[in-house]
């Protein structure tokens, strides 16, 4: 059994990214609820971004996002949170194009739709 890699734009003030976080943990939690396993880096970063603050912002983009993608190449797909501003997310965009180089699945979804969505089967 694999799990599903939850994309979202993080990067903004300290005030969005923890609101940000705070929402990839709250849909990470619905859908284990209800059966789907869904790994949130943001939520992974987030905290290790604040706890080790030693990353810059390049390191954040070449270091993580390598680490991201190992967590992705292992993911049965990618579901894309589109929060505002997921279109011109450095991050998210990287994800999307490492998808379609791996033909990885993804999966746009807004926050309504994370409430109804089920893996195909």
């Amino acid at each position: 059994m694999s799990y599903f890699y939850l994309s979202q734009p993080y990067n903004g003030t300290e005030s969005e990214k923890k609101h940000r976080a705070s929402i990839g943990a709250q849909i990470c939690g619905s859908f284990i609820k209800k059966g789907i396993h869904v790994l949130s880096p943001i939520v992974h970063n987030h905290a290790l971004l604040k706890e080790y603050p030693h990353f810059s912002l390049e390191e954040r983009k070449t270091l993580i996002l390598d680490f991201d993608f190992t967590l992705l190449k292992a993911s049965q797909g990618m579901i894309v949170l589109q929060l505002e501003g997921w279109e011109n997310s450095y991050g998210v965009n990287a994800e999307i194009e490492f998808c379609k180089k791996h033909n990885i699945p993804i999966y746009f979804l807004n926050l309504d739709e994370t409430k109804t969505w089920h893996p195909p089967l």
